[in-house]
């Protein structure tokens, strides 16, 4: 039986109405399946001829047109997104080499500059700052065939538990529009628990990939400073505030993906790390034996008021660890001195960074970002020298620790996600929570030290809201936190999901509950 005239036969079939229909309805399957495949399975699909880019950047644009209005995660999106698909799809018909992540498509935190696509800090300072270069990251990513759809949401600046700020507004966490998806990196956060992206930068000083990771159920890196360049800056010698840039995903296998892309020296950044050999995708396989691996968990680490449910569902995470082949025993270091610490690394920061703009247009600062500055600015020299001198002893504290573990394990935030109408939770565990650090200073206990930190999922609250935990490894080993997080997925995969997301009786975001302190510009 003869085949005919394929191109014909193929016209006469689709123009037919019900074949219509059914083709409609296997574009539209496929383009689900995509959107729940992680980086890694993407670029395997494009890499096989599954999938063209086009095909999974309009999935993606799709998404973000269908969902975004809602979440409000991205906040920029990248006209020339179609225009990288499709050079990616030539670049492969012409049998040129193929790169790592050709067709990958991922989002950036909007306070690292993209060239020529708005960058605002989440700040009416910056509001229409357009930069003329990339950040060394998305040039590395672009460099590796990733295909940019946009920016994502931050607070000013980037300091603030909740994201939020007065040009576009708050962010909403995906697995329930009436609590925070987190900070600094909520926008992020949100965006790949809402498929609107396989993987996103984020930034972390304090938390800022981890909260947002805990909150939204996700995985991501805290690397070593320094592991991935940070260039452009005014601070390339900076060591009092290290602030780091990781990826944001729901795998464990794609922080390998990425970070094999990311990590590297760059001579612009002169305090970045010389290249050492570390295998970040295999240590993300999921293969790596952890048996005979020592485990402390840190409990409230004497530092955080803790939440009964996060209590429980951390413990819960780090006895895991003892099914994996590791002890795991409850043991901490001293952390009484941290906020003192604290106090003088970040309030330098603070004023290094913004007390120029402070002095001139202070009346454009959110009222958090307003409040930091001020207290920073009436420190002086002396109180900066003394918390370094303090974090110096913390660190061999820290140190003499970990030669007795390989890993430690803690709450990355006291409390689960909070409410939208709350600048954070003022009770948590029945106790009073008066600054909006003091939820989160469990991130900060190990953000100072400069180790290298996994977050993961660790299950939900009765009521649905997600809670993470933190894997902490030993100076330099971002291989092992890897290999920790990835045979931790591996023995519990039902905890590496996205919320099923139910927007027919969500209202729009500008009609949603908005966090005290910001009003939004419209």
């Amino acid at each position: 039986m003869g085949h005919g005239n394929s191109k014909a036969d193929a016209s006469a079939w689709t123009a037919l109405p019900g074949i219509r229909v059914k083709m409609r309805y296997v574009e539209r399957k496929m383009s689900e399946e995509v959107l729940n495949w992680s980086a890694t399975r993407t670029a395997k699909a494009i890499a096989a001829g599954e999938m063209s880019a086009v095909e999974v950047t309009d999935a993606y644009l799709a998404r973000i047109e269908a969902t975004n209005p809602v979440i409000n995660a991205v906040c920029t999106p990248n006209p020339d997104a179609r225009r990288a698909a499709k050079e990616v799809d030539r670049r492969r018909a012409s049998k040129e080499a193929p790169r790592p992540l050709d067709g990958v498509p991922f989002l950036v935190k909007d306070i690292l500059p993209t060239k020529g696509l708005r960058t605002t800090f989440g700040s009416l300072l910056l509001e229409h700052d357009v930069p003329v270069e990339d950040t060394v990251t998305v040039e590395r990513l672009k460099d590796a065939g990733g295909i940019l759809l946009g920016k994502t949401n931050t607070p000013e600046f980037a300091h603030d538990i909740n994201t939020t700020n007065k040009i576009f507004g708050t962010t909403r966490n995906p697995w329930d529009v009436n609590v925070t998806a987190g900070g600094s990196s909520g926008g992020s956060g949100a965006a790949v628990a809402s498929a609107m992206a396989p993987l996103a930068l984020g930034t972390d000083l304090g938390g800022s990939i981890r909260i947002p990771c805990s909150f939204n159920n996700l995985t991501g890196l805290r690397p070593t400073p320094g592991r991935v360049p940070f260039y452009p800056t005014d601070y390339g010698w900076d060591t009092l505030v290290e602030h780091v840039q990781g990826p944001m995903v729901r795998h464990v296998e794609d922080v390998g993906l990425a970070m094999a892309v990311l990590a590297g020296p760059d001579d612009r950044d002169p305090s970045s790390l010389p290249d050492d050999g570390l295998d970040f995708i295999a240590a993300a396989s999921g293969r790596v034996p952890l048996a005979g691996r020592r485990v402390a968990y840190g409990g409230d680490l004497g530092v955080i008021p803790l939440d009964p449910e996060v209590a429980s569902l951390v413990e819960a995470g780090a006895r895991q660890f003892e099914a994996l082949g590791c002890t795991v025993e409850a043991a901490c270091f001293d952390t009484s001195d941290l906020q003192d610490i604290i106090t003088g690394t970040r309030g330098f920061g603070m004023v290094a960074r913004y007390a120029e703009r402070y002095d001139i247009q202070s009346d454009l600062m959110t009222l958090p970002l307003f409040n930091q500055v001020t207290a920073s600015l009436d420190l002086s020299v002396r109180d900066v020298v003394r918390s370094e001198r303090l974090r110096t002893a913390y660190w061999h504290r820290v140190r003499n620790f970990m030669e007795d573990y390989d890993y430690i394990i803690a709450p990355i935030v006291g409390a689960p996600p909070f409410r939208l109408d709350e600048a954070w939770p003022t009770t948590v565990g029945g106790n009073p929570v008066k600054r909006f650090q003091d939820v989160f200073l469990s991130a900060y206990t190990f953000s100072i030290t400069g180790l290298p930190i996994m977050a993961v999922p660790c299950g939900l609250t009765r009521d649905g809201r997600p809670v993470g935990m933190q894997i902490v490894a030993r100076r330099l080993r971002d291989d092992s936190a890897i290999e920790a997080a990835a045979a931790y997925e591996a023995a519990n995969p039902d905890l590496f999901r996205r919320p099923k997301i139910d927007l027919s009786n969500a209202k729009a975001v500008s009609e949603a509950l908005i966090t005290p302190g910001v009003s939004i510009k419209r």
